[in-house]
Formats: structure tokens, C-alpha cells, sequence
């Protein structure tokens, strides 16, 4: 099962503009300008990091009064506990590595949006920024000490955060998409027990990678104010499959067709559909009955899932997953559910359905089929 949460405000933190606010700017972006390399056809002296504060404000409360009605299981890595993904789809990326890693942190300080653009000239300067947490006509400088196991940053502003052990988030990537979706369960459980305050996360590079004299390139993120369908999110995937099944038997057919037996063309985003799925041979063999070939109990394999993917982008919004899209049986057949407030409303979604068997050597892939989200 799948809850999706999209973030409130977020912004960048440029070290080259130490004053300057981003806070309504369509993008978020890390990059590291090296010294010794040009920025505007200048070659710089010194090295210039960015940063990107996210938070997800009230939504944070949502979940936490989720996991206390026994509406989603505990926040964790364990079994029969909810993993939580910290989602970003990348807009632009430039001169990566091959291999290289990002990290989070809960932010340790309150901090202003800002209404800010990236082109904004003059510049606009009340808001987050690398120096202060509102503004700088306040000139309230993020504390200094924060640094990651036990190094400490020299370098003065770039947000404040919390680290150690269960404090930090991080993912590696080699030769890949650059799209973020890190795990961040340890800091959202943190949150919602209340033993830090929910200030939002911060995205960075290693503090290794920022202080050396590397090129490593630029990765630029769609943000909160984005006018596409790529806005930043917390991915809430647990396994919520019983496999009660009673009567129905797996098709055993090698040639099948799974189809829907209740979809509907459109979704309002307050209703949690139920998809029924049933699924015949291909080529039935002939025979006389009394009764439509469709009512037979067959169901699909222990080892199906489903994903849903923008329809007209194509861009994936739930992955497949071998927990929290696993397809689930009951007396009825196979069965999945989505809470439509999970999807941006007013555009067409493609369901995608996966099926493995002889322990996986064996994958097939169905997705002609769709609906709508209305409002």
C-alpha cells in the first residue's frame, strides 16, 4: 500500500549568494562551483557549494495521526512497519560522476520560505538563505556546529542540521537516473515520537565532496512550485497483504489475460478504490457450459504487482514493489487498493501490472488499462 505526501515549501541555499532568497523558484538544485573553474566566463577563486531545504510541515502531522489511528503501521525498517521515501524527480543534471552519493538531514532550526526567485534582480533577500534563516534584515545566521560524524564545518551559514546515528538519510548512485528516492524513515519516525522538531529535511552533498577541489557537477530538481506534475513528495509504502483466499485458484494457463472486473473511468481524490482483477487463459479451450467462462475463481500468482505511471508523461508515480505494490487475494480473487488523494487530480493514470513466476525467471508485464482523478 502506497500514501503519497506532497511537500509545503522548500528552497535553495547558494554559498555564491550568501544573502539571496529562492524560496518560490520552480527549482531546487545542488551544485558545486570548483575553484579554478569559470562561472560566467570568470574563473573563480574559491569553491561555492549549494544546498536545498524541503519540508513537508503539516503533512508530517497527517501521518503521524495516520500511524496512531492504525491507518498506516509504525514508521521503520522493520518488518510490519511503513518505509517512508523522500521523492524527487530531477529536471536537469549536468557533469555528474559516474558514482556519487547525497545525504539528508532533519534541519535543526526554523526557517522562512521566502518568496524569491533564482533570477530575482535586485535579488531578494528576505527568506532562507545560505547566511540567515528569515532574512537578512533580521540577521539571524543559522548556529554553526552542525557537521557530519564528528567533523565540523568551517565555513559559516548553509543551514543547521542534526546528525548521527538514526539522524541521516543518504543514497548512492552509479551510472543512474539522478531522480532522488532515499529512505527517511529513521528521521520522519524521530518526528512523529517527538524527539526532535519537525523543521523540514536539508539535501546536500557530503561535506567531503563540497570541500574538495572536484568538479561534480550540477543536479537541478523540480520543486514545490513547479507547474508540472513532478513536485517533491514522502512515499508511504508498507505490505498490507492477507492473502485470505478461500476458493480461488492460481490461472494455470502459460498464456492469460488479467482485466478489471470493476474499474471505473474516473476517481474522485476522496474515494479509496478497491480494483478487482480477474484473469482467464487466452485461448480458452472449447467447451459446453452453462455459465460465462468469466466467473470462474481463477486468480493471479502470489508474486504479482501493480504500478501506476502519468499517462501522458509516463513518468512512474507508485513503483513497483515487492511489499507495498504486492497484489493481494481473497475469496474473490485478486485485489488491490489506492487512496486517490495520492494522485494529482484531473489527469489520466495507466495501471501497470507485473507478473512473475518460476521464481522470477519467468515476467510478464499487462497496462492497457486507465482511469481518471477528479477533484
Amino acid at each position: 500500500m502506497y500514501r503519497i505526501f506532497y511537500a509545503e515549501r522548500d528552497t535553495t541555499l547558494y554559498e555564491k549568494y550568501p544573502t539571496q532568497n529562492t524560496g518560490i523558484d520552480q527549482i531546487i538544485e545542488l551544485t558545486k562551483i570548483a575553484s579554478g573553474s569559470k562561472l560566467h566566463g570568470i574563473i573563480q577563486a574559491n569553491t561555492y557549494n549549494s544546498r536545498f531545504l524541503i519540508d513537508f510541515g503539516s503533512q508530517i502531522t497527517t501521518i503521524s495521526s495516520s500511524v496512531a489511528a492504525g491507518d498506516i503501521p509504525i514508521i521503520g525498517n522493520g518488518p510490519n512497519s511503513a518505509s517512508v521515501y523522500l521523492s524527487i524527480t530531477a529536471a536537469e543534471a549536468s557533469n555528474l560522476l559516474q558514482t556519487y552519493s547525497l545525504k539528508a538531514f532533519p534541519v535543526s532550526e526554523s526557517w522562512n520560505n521566502g518568496n524569491g526567485y533564482y533570477s530575482d534582480d535586485p535579488t531578494q533577500k528576505y527568506g532562507a538563505s545560505w547566511y540567515y534563516r528569515t532574512s537578512d534584515d533580521v540577521a539571524d545566521y543559522w548556529s554553526t556546529g552542525s557537521g557530519e560524524f564528528g567533523t565540523t564545518e568551517t565555513t559559516a551559514g548553509g543551514g543547521s542540521y542534526i546528525t548521527g546515528s538514526g539522524y541521516e538519510a543518504s543514497q548512492s548512485f552509479q551510472n543512474e537516473t539522478p531522480d532522488i528516492r532515499m529512505n527517511v524513515s529513521d528521521i520522519v519516525d524521530k518526528w512523529i515520537k517527538g524527539n526532535i522538531i519537525n523543521n523540514g529535511f536539508i539535501v546536500k552533498r557530503p561535506y567531503s565532496d563540497e570541500i574538495s577541489g572536484q568538479i561534480l557537477g550540477d543536479l537541478k530538481f523540480f520543486g514545490r512550485e513547479t507547474h508540472t506534475i513532478f513536485q517533491p513528495r514522502l512515499e508511504v509504502a508498507w505490505d498490507n497483504t492477507t492473502f485470505a483466499n478461500t476458493s480461488s485458484s492460481e490461472i494455470s494457463s502459460d498464456t492469460y489475460v488479467p482485466y478489471f472486473k470493476n474499474i471505473r473511468s474516473e476517481y474522485r481524490t476522496s474515494d479509496i478504490a478497491k480494483f478487482r482483477i480477474g484473469v482467464r487463459p487466452e485461448f480458452p479451450t472449447k467447451s459446453y457450459q452453462t455459465s460465462s467462462f468469466y466467473l470462474t475463481g481463477e486468480r493471479l500468482p502470489t508474486s504479482s504487482y501493480y504500478s501506476i505511471l502519468d499517462s501522458v508523461t509516463n513518468e512512474t508515480i507508485l513503483p513497483f514493489d515487492v511489499s507495498a505494490s504486492r497484489i493481494d487475494c481473497d475469496s474473490n480473487g485478486s485485489f488491490f487498493k489506492l487512496r486517490m488523494d495520492s494522485f494529482m487530480p484531473e489527469r489520466y493514470y495507466k495501471i501497470m501490472l507485473k507478473v512473475e513466476r518460476d521464481a522470477g525467471n519467468e515476467v510478464q508485464t499487462f497496462d492497457d488499462f486507465y482511469f481518471k482523478v477528479v477533484k
